[in-house]
């Protein structure tokens, strides 16, 4: 018998046992049929370490649910490395392959699945607000074949009081945002809320792209800017290159708070935001659900209650920067 066929074996095999011994096994893919196959979407580079993070997460969650890759299920990826318009391109190459799920990262990479298939399922899993970003139009019921998680928590605020707390009271606090992003103004007005409520000034810079995000940190760091402190908002393309954007805020080292983990990874200062851990984790239950036959339509759009301030202690030892004590306290995981 050749290799392929002892595979076959070997996993109807295995697929028997499972299903003798519990329900969530993916019993239908069993018994000859070919494994299910998973399109994996992410707009960032495969091998940044929030890529790595999310994916293992992924595939925790997928296991949870009975699901190993190389074994009852595979997986085909597609990275867009940074580049968000290659993602419509990426996603019908998914489709084309006849792929039975799509598994997207991002908002845009959702919309770009959306777009690409009304039929083959679909889950997403950073969509900031899925209703006001067009994934979903009902989140106890979305479409019929796209579902996922999505962060509605109010943590701009949160960031800002961690700002306000290491920065002198007459100094200007600075957000940076992509207004590219669905989710900007919803998260500008949180911030200015907030600094309104804290008698801070806020001051405004719409950053997205690199030369954009080089502009605005120039004129946080130039002198007379009166700016004390930097809260760096959700940036398309972000997570691709985390490093970039600490070492553009390290040129004028101020306290400086992000909105996810990889960047304090990165040597940022501090970060407060869901726990992309957690949320990629149920992208896989989800995913691992659906394979065993429910039906997107029918599952709910989560909301992440998991969340993180990781503060770099080298990072505050290098640019001279104390942390308070209350912060400190307060903080999930301390680098360094």
């Amino acid at each position: 018998m050749g290799g392929g066929g002892s595979v076959s074996r070997r996993r109807a095999l295995a697929g028997a046992a499972a299903c003798a011994f519990g329900p969530l096994a993916g019993c239908s893919w069993f018994f000859g049929s070919p494994p299910p196959v998973i399109g994996y979407l992410e707009p960032i580079s495969g091998d940044s370490p929030a890529s790595q993070r999310n994916l293992a997460a992924f595939r925790q969650g997928l296991a949870e649910q009975g699901f190993t890759e190389g074994d009852n299920v595979e997986i085909e990826y597609r990275f867009a490395e940074g580049q968000p318009d290659r993602l419509p391109d990426l996603a019908r190459d998914l489709v084309d392959i006849n792929v039975n799920l799509l598994v997207v990262g991002t908002p845009n990479a959702a919309r770009a699945a959306k777009a690409a298939t009304s039929a083959i399922p679909i889950v997403f899993g950073q969509a900031a607000d899925a209703i006001e970003g067009g994934e979903v139009a009902n989140l106890e019921h979305p479409e019929a074949n796209l579902t996922g998680i999505a962060n509605f928590n109010q943590l701009a605020p949160k960031r800002l009081r961690l700002v306000h707390a290491m920065t002198p009271p007459d100094a200007r606090i600075a957000y940076i945002g992509d207004p590219s992003l669905a989710s900007f103004e919803r998260n500008l007005r949180q911030t200015q809320e907030e600094a309104d409520r804290l008698k801070r000034k806020l001051a405004v810079f719409r950053a997205g792209r690199d030369p954009e995000l080089e502009i605005a940190f120039g004129r946080i760091g130039m002198g007379g800017s009166g700016v004390g402190g930097v809260c760096v908002g959700p940036i398309r393309g972000a997570y691709s290159k985390p490093g970039r954007v600490v070492n553009l805020a390290a040129r004028h080292p101020k306290p400086t708070v992000y909105f996810d983990r990889s960047f304090a990874d990165a040597g940022g200062l501090m970060s407060y935001g869901p726990s992309f851990k957690e949320i990629y984790r149920l992208v896989g239950i989800y995913a691992g659900r659906i394979l065993n036959g429910e039906q997107p339509g029918n599952l709910p759009v989560l909301q992440p209650d998991k969340f993180e301030l990781v503060i770099n202690a080298r990072t505050a030892a290098a640019q001279n920067l104390a942390v308070p004590q209350e912060i400190m306290d307060q903080a999930s995981e301390v680098i360094g």
